[in-house]
């Protein structure tokens, strides 16, 4: 999923066991240093070894930002390719699950959930290969010193590597199901309170909604909490059992040679007090597998449930820019509908169709009745519950479509990236907008901040129009079109739509607009 190859994790495994070896070496040289100088010896005695202690001192710090300088880099880069991945997944292969899903439940997939399988790549995998060579390079020298306490020392990291990971991953799964669970809450009460508090203070509900995202944070901070006596747990074995390796590794070192010196001792003292340094990352590690695996689980939920499914026909989606192959869309495709029934979880509705290319229908109905469903259906986003359709290359253009934080030209290149500026230019102005894009400081060029809030509702709703008509697609089905227009805004793209000559990437397509009834001047 993060397309990670092995050989990426060779740079910061070695960076990584290159440090703490210089704290190895540092803690070596120091114990030396100490002991001798405790002798009185003379400067001259001193002076390589205090040499020595300021160019480990400086090389550790030093091979440290080279460490977190490439570890990151290659976790920034897997988080880019997981991302990527996902969407290129999401937008390929609409799917029904995914349609289901809240805008919390698929933000928390995308964000919090990528970014926990991309840190385990510096969370768990280089610290796991650091702390083997580390430990494997303390002991070896500690056997140089003591066999004996070098076994000591080896059963000592053995013990802080296996057992306090372990506490700290049966925390971690105590958590998981119900931190993911309460993100998403959170997420979605948040969001909700963020993109609807205008109609929530007009209908009054501004306070629960704010109520909700409260309770949904306090129910987040207890999920992260409840693993705490574990976790410390964890952290306490790791502790105890540095504590007692460095006691148990004096006791035999000294029983195994009472003939030592100051020096050896001091050493032997110091050495595994450094050691334990690369396995104390370990239960950070155990607890980063831990969470990257649940994350991994609802990626795969997400991705693998887009895969072909015999009862959606292709479709092109706003959201994706990529081209059907022409040889398997018609040039003049019809839209056929034979007892079609449709709806998400029950049967909202049953359409019958027959529409010749080129042709036009608007089908007014209450908000409810579903007619988004029957577009998305159509379309190919949501599978039929019944009957036969065909809509070979439609074009599902939403009401809420997104107006991206990036220039106008970019969000009229989602659907066609092969537009030129004139023909852009053209199609604004064909919609409305060639005043507003005119009057803008660098025209297309220029970057709307703030996305949607940088327009009126009626902008946005041309502007989704024109996005929709620089495309390719044979087939039109627009959701709501004149929300937000006067009626004489409305009166004016229902012209341009109704023209036999529309303006944008193709003169002739056909058309199905569905929208509720107009009761007063808006829709």
């Amino acid at each position: 999923m993060t397309g990670l190859r092995w050989r990426e994790l060779v740079a910061p495994v070695v960076a990584g066991c290159v440090t703490l070896i210089s704290a190895l070496a540092l803690t070596i040289v120091s114990a030396w240093l100490i002991t001798k100088a405790w002798q009185q010896p003379s400067v001259m005695d001193l002076t390589v070894a205090v040499t020595a202690v300021r160019a480990l001192g400086i090389s550790r710090a030093v091979f440290r930002y080279v460490d977190r300088v490439v570890s990151h880099d290659l976790a920034l880069r897997c988080a880019a390719r997981t991302r990527v991945s996902a969407y290129r997944v999401l937008a390929d292969d609409p799917s029904s699950r995914v349609l289901r899903l809240g805008r919390g439940a698929l933000l928390t997939r995308l964000g919090d959930d990528v970014d926990l399988v991309s840190d385990v790549v510096v969370r768990a995998l280089v610290p796991a290969g650091v702390a083997v060579t580390t430990s494997a390079a303390a002991v070896g020298f500690t056997a140089l010193l003591s066999p004996a306490a070098a076994a000591v020392l080896a059963i000592g990291l053995i013990i802080a590597g296996t057992c306090a990971p372990w506490a700290a991953a049966r925390a971690a799964r105590i958590a998981a199901t119900e931190r993911a669970a309460a993100m998403e809450d959170h997420v979605a009460a948040v969001d909700r309170v963020l993109v609807d508090s205008p109609a929530l203070r007009v209908r009054g509900e501004i306070d629960g909604s704010l109520a909700d995202a409260d309770r949904a944070a306090r129910r987040l901070a207890h999920a992260e909490e409840s693993a705490a006596p574990a976790d410390a747990a964890g952290n306490a074995i790791s502790v105890l059992s540095s504590a007692l390796t460095v006691i148990a590794v004096l006791v035999v070192a000294g029983m195994a040679a009472p003939d030592h010196s100051p020096q050896w001792m001091g050493v032997l003292a110091l050495l595994p007090l450094a050691a334990f340094e690369s396995v104390a990352a370990l239960p950070g590690a155990a607890v980063a597998v831990t969470g990257a695996a649940g994350a991994a689980r609802r990626l795969a939920e997400l991705t693998d449930s887009t895969g072909p499914d015999e009862s959606v026909e292709p479709a092109a989606t706003e959201a994706s820019s990529r081209e059907t192959p022409p040889n398997t869309i018609p040039d003049a495709p019809r839209v056929q509908a034979r007892n079609l029934v449709y709806g998400h979880d029950r049967d909202v509705g049953t359409r019958d169709l027959d529409l010749p290319f080129g042709a036009r229908e608007t089908i007014v109905e209450p908000s409810g009745s579903g007619k988004t469903t029957l577009l998305m259906t159509l379309a190919g986003l949501l599978p039929a519950r019944g009957g036969e359709w065909s809509a070979d290359g439609a074009l599902f253009v939403a009401e809420d479509g997104h107006v991206f934080a990036t220039t106008v030209r970019d969000n009229l290149a989602v659907g066609a990236p092969r537009a030129t500026d004139d023909m852009m230019n053209a199609t604004l102005r064909a919609v409305g907008l060639g005043d507003w894009v005119a009057g803008l400081p660098d025209g297309l060029g220029t970057v709307l901040a703030a996305g949607a809030d940088d327009m009126s509702g009626g902008q946005r709703r041309r502007l989704l129009l024109a996005r929709a008509l620089l495309t390719d697609a044979p087939i039109l089905l627009l959701d709501e079109p004149f929300e937000h227009l006067d009626d004489a805004g409305a009166a004016e793209l229902r012209a341009i739509l109704d023209s036999p000559v529309l303006p944008g990437a193709r003169p002739e397509r056909t058309i199905i607009v569905v929208e509720h009834p107009r009761t007063d001047g808006r829709g």
